[in-house]
């Protein structure tokens, strides 16, 4: 048995949980490799908004939007998308841009409009939250 089998049997729980570990990161890569949108930093989101007249979709509850949000943004709470995405079937060739606070739930919105056809989806990495760091306006309603 030469040295590396005999260290390699000598702390097996160890590798045994380095495999569990990196079978978790490959199947987190597979998916967001195969999850069919882009998540857009708050630059990309100027450009798209600007030269493609993308939709901003504000997925946060009416509550979270007293502190302001982006210029232009649809609100539609993502505990209403389901129930509402028929008001949005026109934008479903142009770009949409999902945004919450932090980027959690805009992931949600995204599969969501995914699901319902809608082509050119992506979501605001960071959030609102991103949108203010980089001092991007914000306008309050």
């Amino acid at each position: 048995m030469g040295p590396y089998s005999e260290f390699i049997s000598n702390n097996f729980v160890l590798f045994a949980a380095l495999g569990i570990i990196l079978a978790l990161i490959l199947r987190l890569e597979i998916k967001r490799a195969l999850r069919g949108f882009k998540v857009v930093t708050p630059a990309e989101t100027v450009q798209l908004i600007n030269k493609e007249d993308a939709l901003l979709l504000d997925v946060r509850e009416d509550n979270e939007r007293v502190n302001g949000t982006i210029k232009g943004a649809k609100p539609m709470a993502l505990s209403v998308l389901k129930q509402r995405i028929e008001e949005l079937k026109e934008f479903a060739e142009k770009p949409v841009i999902a945004f919450c606070k932090t980027g959690n739930r805009s992931l949600e919105a995204c599969e969501i409009l995914k699901k319902n056809q809608f082509t050119n989806v992506m979501s605001l990495k960071g959030g609102i939250e991103a949108w203010r760091t980089v001092n991007l306006p914000v306008v309050k309603k």
